[in-house]
């Protein structure tokens, strides 16, 4: 899929340094310097796959990207290696709007393409005019890419239209941050009273009861129908139906929480076809207790009703765009079979700890299944303390084959950091094991060699046609192309810990998550160093003896083994094990 960039930015492609990271404006050659540009993005109201095609392509490119959302969120994988990701919140990096502006500034007028990624759409209760005034301000060239908006995507995924002939041809939506009466708010209560008017409340969950006291006081009818959309569009997804007069007490009842959309008006009652999961997220909650039982059309009034968005549209063909590590966002998926949006893992909650700060195809797999994957990154790749052992692995070798960008990227930094360059590679072939290695080298100026087949094997890649004339090779992950007669093995990186996630840590401490699947006995230790022992109820899935031997190790007791190497057994152990929701556990 082509970018697209446009917008006067020019091609994706971006000078870089010697040590593969995109070249600051004002440094380089003499040319002239590269000129920083905003874009202010929408990410959807939820569900990834309902980022615009524009808006990913735009994160596949960024140098640096500033997001609203949480940590694993599944659209952070699009990211390109060594891309910046500043997170905004209470534990994120950035708090206050004005120190997002001030970083928004500042990384453009460093010449940097900047991803300003906002839920929902940018310019709809989001801030977004703020930081393109900002921008404009301190000379920084801004563009907005809108998004879907859980205001009306929230509502639909429920069924309810917010307009309809005959019942509602108007439509407000408002925010619900400061209650009624605020001196600080604007919305002015007492006019969105009339039984025609459909009104979304957005961020009102906390005021809920103070909107309806004030709806009701303006003259809005008891017996309005209502309607909270609980995590629209996300597999955890619950609809709570019932009257104004009767919100506030239901809504403590069934335990409401943010974020949700809140609808009120005739529309509120009705359950028409309802949104389909993309297959990044497939299926539905799991009901937290009896009362969330499957939608009936009329419920009684004054009666609460809890629903799970558990019937998906078979028909509809949603597009998965994959990230491949290239910075290109390149594959459409083929629609899902008819009556497979509901898979076997539907509403399963499932912890997939990473050892990459790319996103896996384990999470992808599981979601296809239904699952709601959590993926957390408990271990990242560091290069290696000294370059000693690539320096003497050099000397009378024919080719160096690199796996991926990141080894590109340790090779120059070990370099750099031993007195040398790119130059001590001088004589040596650059055997590229994958695309993004491939591209690595190419940014750096280096020409590299690509054997001219492949096979995939527990996606690991192993050449197949050999590159002729090479006798030597050094490697480190990568395999060695055929025909090579002696293997130097070097090591390259090392696994260090990340720090822990405190949204998983908190999710294990109140039961949120029903499985954890380790790929790696690597993945295992590292989730026992950062989370300490895992609930007991928690179903833990191992790849591999390596992997079981790890759990062993650090006290984590394995439910089950996959029968088959990769991830296609790990998930086939998964589905397995966890049980449909509603079937009571394993025995």
């Amino acid at each position: 899929m082509a970018s697209g960039w446009g917008d006067g930015a020019g091609p994706p492609s971006r000078p870089r340094g010697a040590d593969g990271r995109p070249r600051p404006a004002g440094r380089g050659n003499g040319a002239s310097p590269r000129r920083g540009h905003v874009w202010l993005v929408g990410a959807g109201p939820g569900d990834p796959g309902l980022i615009t095609v524009r808006g990913a392509e735009l994160l596949a490119g960024a140098d640096v990207v500033i997001t609203d959302l949480a940590a694993d969120a599944a659209l952070h994988g699009y990211l390109r290696p060594g891309a910046e990701l500043v997170r905004i919140g209470p534990e994120g990096d950035l708090r206050g709007q004005d120190e997002v502006n001030a970083l928004l500034v500042d990384r453009a007028l460093a010449g940097a393409r900047v991803v300003r990624l906002k839920g929902g759409d940018p310019y709809l209760l989001g801030r977004g005019g703020e930081e393109s005034e900002a921008c404009a301000a301190a000379g920084v060239r801004v563009t907005v890419v809108p998004g879907v908006s859980s205001a009306l995507a929230g509502p639909a995924f429920a069924g309810i239209p917010v307009t309809h002939r005959g019942l509602a041809q108007d439509v407000a939506i408002v925010s619900g941050h400061l209650p009624p009466g605020h001196p600080d708010s604007t919305v002015d209560w007492a006019t969105l009273t009339s039984p025609a008017l459909t009104l979304v409340i957005m961020m009102g969950v906390a005021h809920l009861v103070a909107i309806a006291d004030a709806l009701l006081a303006a003259g809005r009818e008891p017996g309005t129908p209502v309607a909270v959309v609980e995590r629209a569009t996300t597999p955890t997804q619950r609809v709570l139906r019932t009257t104004l007069e009767s919100l506030g007490a239901d809504a403590v009842e069934t335990g409401v929480r943010s974020p949700a959309v809140i609808v009120v008006g005739d529309v509120a009652a009705r359950i028409d076809a309802r949104g389909a999961a993309s297959p990044h997220r497939q299926g539905s909650a799991r009901p937290a207790s009896a009362r969330l039982a499957t939608s009936r059309p009329d419920p009684p009034a004054g009666r609460p009703e809890w629903n799970t968005n558990q019937d998906v549209n078979a028909d509809t063909a949603d597009l998965d765009l994959n990230y491949d590590g290239s910075g290109q966002v390149d594959r459409v998926a083929l629609p899902t079979p008819a009556g497979a949006e509901r898979g076997p893992l539907t509403g399963v909650r499932v912890l997939v700890p990473r050892t990459r700060q790319r996103p896996g195809l384990l999470a992808r797999d599981l979601r296809r299944q239904g699952a709601d994957a959590v993926e957390t990154v408990v271990s990242t790749l560091a290069p290696v303390p000294d370059a000693s052992s690539l320096l003497a692995a050099l000397p009378g070798a024919d080719a160096l084959v690199l796996a991926d960008a990141d080894e590109v990227t340790t090779v120059v930094t070990l370099l750099r950091g031993a007195g040398h360059d790119v130059r001590a590679l001088a004589g040596l072939t650059l055997v590229s094991a994958s695309d993004s290695a491939a591209v690595a080298l190419e940014s750096l100026g280096l020409a590299t060699v690509r054997s001219s087949a492949e096979v995939r094997v527990a996606h690991v890649i192993v050449t197949e046609i050999p590159v002729t004339g090479l006798k030597v090779a050094v490697c480190a992950s990568a395999a060695p192309p055929m025909g090579v007669r002696t293997v130097r093995r070097i090591t390259l990186q090392t696994d260090i810990p990340a720090e822990p996630d405190p949204s998983v840590a908190a999710d294990l401490r109140a039961g949120r998550l029903q499985a954890v699947a380790f790929a790696s006995s690597t993945a295992a230790r590292r989730t026992a160093e950062l989370y300490g022992p895992l609930p007991p109820g928690l179903l833990v899935v191992a790849m591999g003896r390596r992997t079981v031997l790890a759990c062993e190790e650090t006290g984590i007791r394995v439910d089950a083994v996959a029968n088959e190497p990769g991830i296609a057994g790990l998930v086939t152990a998964v589905c397995g094990l966890v049980p449909p929701p509603g079937s009571g556990s394993p025995d």
